[in-house]
């Protein structure tokens, strides 16, 4: 159900009166988005929304950009979806424009939220949508909730929208994932199992990008090598760094691809990418330490051959994340 008319009045004037310097008692990545959805967009929370769905050619289009994408991300949103476990909920891939490219639901809510543009092809960039999950999301580039009166229009006050980026292995944002809701649910540990599921997205799109790359799996501690938390690098031929995942960047303390992209694999541990590969088959890809050039830090990590190697040994598979 949407605010009655007396009600959606009062959230337009509440949303006004905070843009205008009044007080508020949400967060503050919510003011900042209203403010935006007044200033910048020229938004008004008083008049009715309209959906904005792209046609069936661009979505096509869209959806042809983001394959790989999209492709690494089913399998993730539909085991997100189960462990949700909730009939009023739907998993949500859109591309950077906030257009949804891929939803899990159940027929029935999926029916229901429809109209609202809450479907694939819906645009929900904050300029075409106002305050939401997704849109606001982009805009500020990490996880946000918006909870139901926080979204900027009334119409989407029954909702509550959570989201999380999905980064590419060069560290740009590819995709959101979102989860929006009409039940109450815990946003904190919605945001943790979102995270999570972003993190497996990363991992398997990353895979898939670098298939002739060597892949080199490391943690601090060696029973996390080959589970989510995992440090990943594509490594060249040449023993040049091609890509990381975000847990790699995180424990070598980068804060983007661009402080290792292209360096060689021996100038970031004293071990080159040869002695890696023979040590990790010596062991029966079993982890094996490394240490950190010029730094007193152990590691314990396997390189592999490329995935896209005939001779290549198997992968080992990463379990799924639970909570």
């Amino acid at each position: 159900m949407s605010l009655s008319l007396r009600d959606a009045h009062r959230h337009a004037d509440r949303i006004l009166e905070r843009v205008r310097g009044g007080a508020h008692d949400g967060n503050e990545v919510v003011a900042q988005s209203w403010t935006r959805c007044v200033n910048e967009y020229r938004l008004d929370p008083a008049r009715r929304h309209e959906p904005a769905v792209v046609s069936r050619a661009e979505l096509e289009d869209r959806r042809a950009r983001r394959a790989d994408v999209i492709a690494c991300a089913r399998y993730e949103m539909t085991t997100l979806f189960q462990q949700l476990a909730d009939t009023e909920s739907a998993v949500v891939l859109t591309d950077t424009d906030g257009v949804i490219v891929h939803m899990v639901s159940t027929p029935e809510f999926g029916a229901e939220v429809g109209p609202l543009g809450l479907r694939v092809g819906g645009r929900w960039s904050e300029a075409a949508a106002g305050t939401n999950g997704m849109g606001t999301c982009l805009a500020a580039a990490g996880p946000v909730s918006v909870r139901r009166e926080d979204h900027f229009f009334p119409e989407f006050a029954q909702l509550t929208c959570s989201a999380v980026p999905v980064y590419d292995p060069q560290g740009e944002i590819a995709a959101v994932l979102d989860v929006t809701s009409r039940s109450s649910l815990m946003q904190q540990h919605l945001l943790v199992l979102l995270g999570m599921t972003a993190r497996m997205i990363e991992n398997r799109l990353l895979d898939a990008r670098f298939r002739a790359a060597h892949p080199l799996h490391f943690h601090a501690r060696p029973e996390f090598v080959y589970t989510l938390h995992e440090g990943k690098l594509a490594i060249g031929e040449d023993g040049r760094i091609l890509a990381a995942n975000r847990s790699a960047l995180f424990q070598l303390g980068l804060q983007s691809m661009d402080e290792i992209r292209d360096r060689r694999l021996d100038e970031l541990f004293e071990t080159s990418l040869e002695d890696m590969l023979q040590r990790s088959s010596s062991a029966s890809f079993h982890p094996v330490v490394m240490y950190r050039a010029n730094a007193a830090l152990r590691f314990f990590a396997v390189a592999r051959r490329p995935a896209s190697d005939p001779h290549a040994p198997a992968q080992a598979v990463a379990p799924v994340a639970t909570a």
